[in-house]
């Protein structure tokens, strides 16, 4: 379905405003849980790595079983399995009341994170094929503002409701059934999709493999910043307020200029953008820890990768709908999103060894060297395309 099929145009754009405002829904919810699940587990004496486990056993889910996501979707219907997914969610984050042990938990969010693959996938690929190719970078964009400031309110809900008692978690099934009911109104106009071809997830792997680096870099990076930045910027010298300013800015850089980045990517070669952005990821590191001490230069740094570290995704989604039919685009984008968790689980990891092994600027330095490695996996991308001029990206 897309906004000039013969259902109407205007019936095109009703489906795609409510999937992104879904989408926005249930990214408060998980920008609520989050937060909201750590304190709860600090507060009941838990160590820090038992809740690291139960903070990745979501990012887990979406790594193990995206590649199921395409045959849900065969089997029981597109939006079938969306809705049946929200069910899903509700009645797990309504069991988080039921019993709090800490493996209990851990097993529901991987349960939630499931579900939720199947609906960040499903929101996707909806967007990917309803949106006219003329306007589709940007109309991606929106649903990454959506989702971004989604988050972002996520951990007010969490101060308005507080983590005692079950308001949170009330409020966070609440809005995962509004989702839910917003996906149910485009009902009319859900895409309908063909049943992937075997091996179809494979498949998504050697026609875009630029595109899969580029989530799994952006994955690699987002989640390392989110995790270590602020330790980052005190152990620099900096105090608590202005190193939480530096992540401030970075996801400000990240939501505000999404739409231009939408725009740009309506008008000029996706693949080149890419790659330009796959430079920021290598040089803008290297910039943080030249500039750390002169806070004058630091700062524009960090507007710059913020820009990036979310606009290279933007790019990839956009790429899919010129690369995929729709055979293909479920699959497709069910490999991004494993390989974007994927890289997010290696990047707190890595990012936290680095800053053992080589202090503060450690963390740097990972991030300088995945972006290094995208880009000579690019040059050599190159080469084999200039070789054979019709290879895949």
């Amino acid at each position: 379905m897309t906004p000039t099929d013969p259902a109407g145009p205007s019936a095109g754009w009703r489906g795609l405003a409510a999937v992104i405002a879904s989408a926005g829904i249930v990214g408060i919810t998980y920008g609520c849980l989050a937060p909201l699940l750590a304190l709860l587990l600090e507060k009941q004496g838990h160590p820090h790595w038992a809740i690291g486990i139960n903070g990745s056993a979501g990012l887990a889910a979406a790594i193990l079983l995206a590649p199921l996501v395409p045959k849900a979707f065969a089997r029981l219907g597109f939006l079938n399995a969306m809705l049946l997914a929200v069910l899903g969610e509700v009645v797990c984050i309504l069991l988080l009341l039921v019993w709090r042990d800490i493996w209990f938990w851990t097993l529901l969010r991987f349960a939630i994170g499931f579900f939720g693959t199947i609906q960040w996938i499903g929101s996707e690929t909806w967007i990917v094929s309803a949106a006219p190719a003329a306007l589709r970078g940007r109309v991606i964009a929106l649903y990454m503002i959506a989702i971004s400031a989604g988050f972002a309110l996520g951990p007010v809900v969490v101060d308005a409701t507080g983590s005692g008692g079950s308001g949170a978690f009330l409020v966070a099934a609440g809005l995962i059934l509004a989702a839910g009911l917003l996906i149910w109104s485009a009902r009319g106009i859900a895409p309908k999709l063909p049943e992937a071809p075997k091996a179809a997830f494979l498949v998504a792997f050697r026609v875009a493999p630029l595109v899969m680096a580029a989530a799994l870099l952006a994955g690699f990076v987002d989640m390392g910043l989110l995790t270590h930045l602020v330790n980052f910027g005190r152990a620099a010298g900096f105090s608590e307020e202005t190193a939480l300013k530096m992540l401030s800015v970075l996801l400000a850089a990240n939501l505000v200029m999404q739409f231009p980045v939408g725009w740009l990517a309506d008008r000029v070669d996706k693949r080149r953008l890419i790659v330009v952005f796959g430079l920021v990821f290598f040089l803008a590191p290297i910039a943080v820890n030249a500039t750390v001490g002169t806070s004058l230069f630091l700062w524009p740094a960090m507007i710059v990768w913020g820009i990036c570290s979310m606009g290279i995704y933007t790019v990839a989604l956009t790429v899919l709908g010129e690369r995929f039919g729709p055979a293909l685009l479920s699959s497709a984008n069910a490999a991004i999103v494993a390989l974007y968790q994927l890289g997010g689980l290696s990047g707190t990891f890595a990012g936290g060894a680095g800053m053992d092994l080589m202090g503060n600027p450690g963390l740097m330095w990972v991030f300088s060297a995945a972006g290094l490695l995208f880009l000579c996996f690019a040059a050599y991308r190159t080469c084999q395309r200039g070789r054979a001029p019709r290879s895949r990206m």
